[in-house]
């Protein structure tokens, strides 16, 4: 695997003009291996509403015999609405410079544009035009120095206004940027934005505007993957990454951590030898080594209507019972439905609510052969208006295993079955969830 703060210096000397579209566009910037020819990622967030991990989305990179990106595929998962999948070809010239990019996708989206890109005779980029499906252009001028170095950058709205301008200076293996964006009502200064860069590697950012003030700095391990970065202002905040490499040091799983979020990435890379590391299949190993989750499993996303207002509700008529019985004929466990029978029997010794705070005992019968009795406490309830189930978050009174009980205010038919509810309960590769029947 290349070296990439060396690479970068070479490539940035070679061709400085270009790092505006190669920080996007080829291998180097992406510090995949020159012999890739296509990668696969697959990314997922654990989603409390959905109860389990969901697929928020899939993006597919082509790439051609230069190192250049040719094809995209983009899909995003909205938990709001619909979504289409994206699709761009990426056009270059017989020098190699990229001269357009086009979406070919089924369905273009009233917000979609495509780029043209124009360079002088000396191959310095001098001018990128955002089209937008209306017609409306977006345009960015660029001027450079005698050593082929961006110094200048503009860039106009569809009215011809000047939105932005962005002044670069170098000191070394240092570039500096320095971007002042404007008012497209009065053409007053709105914000200011200084973005250092090393060797070609962006080492901090400062942020002054009306909306933010804060300064970002970045830390990359040996492979030169980004590794940390913490920022401070008025509240300071600090997001970490992990990863998994292949031989030739292409990540193929990364997590991401920021505060309470937790994202995790996993990628498949083809080459163009026909050989192929690493998967975009969900790993539930290596997101156990990262966090401790309700469920470790891959669920369908629940989606909110924004037009129903659909939040959940944490008073919307409770159940009250202190004692129920349920029977199951199936079951999952470790991803897979499996035929197994038995009851479960729920009682509340001390309240006739599963409020937060209540003492909750389960009983859960197993093919009239085994009995598992189960002691938790309720620490958090909600209901989802969408779907109509209400959701309990159970914490064990005597480990620290957790566990969901989801009642359903509406039948749903499921192998031919009435299923009133879910039982998930279990730790990392033990859990099981119970689909509960009257």
């Amino acid at each position: 695997m290349k070296k990439l703060p060396i690479l970068l210096t070479l490539c940035l000397a070679i061709h400085f003009q270009e790092f505006s579209q190669t920080e996007i566009y080829n291998l180097t910037s992406q510090n995949l291996h020159k012999n890739v020819q296509k990668t696969i990622e697959h990314y997922y967030t654990y989603d409390k509403n959905s109860g389990g991990f969901v697929k928020k989305s899939v993006s597919i990179k082509r790439y051609n015999d230069n190192g250049n990106l040719a094809e995209t595929y983009y899909l995003y998962n909205s938990t709001f609405s619909e979504s289409n999948p994206t699709k761009k070809v990426y056009n270059y010239n017989n020098k190699g410079l990229l001269t357009s990019t086009k979406n070919i996708s089924d369905i273009i989206d009233k917000y979609a544009s495509h780029y043209v890109f124009t360079y002088d005779k000396k191959r310095n980029l001098i001018k990128r035009e955002s089209i937008s499906k209306d017609g409306s252009k977006y345009i960015t001028i660029y001027k450079n120095d005698r050593k082929a170095r961006v110094t200048n950058k503009k860039e106009y709205n569809k009215e011809n206004k000047l939105t932005a301008e962005t002044n670069y200076t170098y000191k070394g293996n240092k570039r500096t940027e320095n971007r002042t964006s404007f008012s497209s009502k009065d053409g007053s200064i709105s914000g200011n934005y200084i973005t250092i860069f090393k060797d070609g590697i962006k080492v901090s950012y400062k942020s002054n505007s009306k909306y933010s003030d804060y300064t970002t700095t970045y830390v990359y391990n040996k492979k030169g993957s980004l590794k940390k970065s913490e920022s401070t202002g008025k509240t300071n905040s600090s997001t970490t990454y992990d990863y998994v490499y292949d031989k030739k040091d292409n990540w193929i799983k990364k997590h991401y951590k920021s505060s309470k979020y937790q994202y995790f990435y996993f990628r498949e890379i083809y080459f163009k030898n026909g050989d192929i590391t690493g998967s975009s299949d969900f790993d539930r190993t290596f997101i156990n080594r990262h966090g401790n989750f309700d469920n470790v499993a891959v669920v369908p996303l629940i989606k909110k209507d924004l037009k129903k207002k659909n939040t959940p509700s944490y008073d919307s008529g409770m159940p009250t019972f202190n004692y129920k019985n349920w029977n199951y004929t199936f079951v999952n466990m470790k991803d897979k439905v499996t035929d197994v029978s038995g009851k479960v029997n729920l009682s509340i010794p001390d309240n006739s609510k599963l409020s937060n705070g209540a003492s909750v005992k389960f009983k859960v019968e197993i093919n009239g052969t085994d009995t598992k009795y189960l002691n938790y406490t309720v620490s958090s309830y909600y209901y989802d208006t969408k779907t109509k189930r209400h959701f309990w978050t159970l914490k064990s009174k005597t480990n620290d295993s957790k566990g969901t009980l989801c009642v359903f205010k509406e039948a749903q038919l499921l192998r031919n079955v009435d299923i009133i509810g879910l039982l998930m309960i279990g730790k990392d590769e033990n859990k099981i969830s119970f689909y509960l029947q009257n």
